[in-house]
């Protein structure tokens, strides 16, 4: 029981260091962007954050390259449609994305955005 505990503390504390980590690498002032939990849905947007995730989706018989965005604040779901890859495009990259995003599952989602990688 002792131990579970403690496992919990540590998980608890390796999430709120990965949160800081992720605020203070993507400074909206600076990258003039908007913090990912605090985006307006169907308005042209700017977000910055790391690649968490990557996968590829069938959609209507075509692939779609499906990545999550964190920024520290929340994540985001971006979609390219008919790719299953985009060179520079790895977990752990930072990017800039442009574009609207809509709500889906209580979730930003956007179609085919433009993007820049960050260093």
């Amino acid at each position: 029981m002792a131990l579970r505990k403690f496992v919990r503390g540590l998980k608890s504390t390796t999430d709120d260091l990965h949160r800081e980590r992720l605020t203070g690498r993507f400074d909206p002032a600076s990258l003039d962007t908007v913090e990912i939990a605090a985006a307006p849905f169907r308005e042209r947007i700017r977000i910055a954050g790391e690649v968490a995730r990557l996968r590829v989706v069938p959609r209507a018989g075509s692939p779609s390259l499906e990545v999550t965005v964190d920024d520290g604040t929340g994540r985001a779901l971006i979609v390219f449609t008919g790719r299953r890859r985009i060179i520079g495009i790895d977990p752990g990259r930072a990017i800039v994305v442009e574009g609207t995003a809509r709500q889906v599952h209580n979730r930003a989602v956007m179609m085919n955005p433009t993007y820049t990688l960050l260093p």
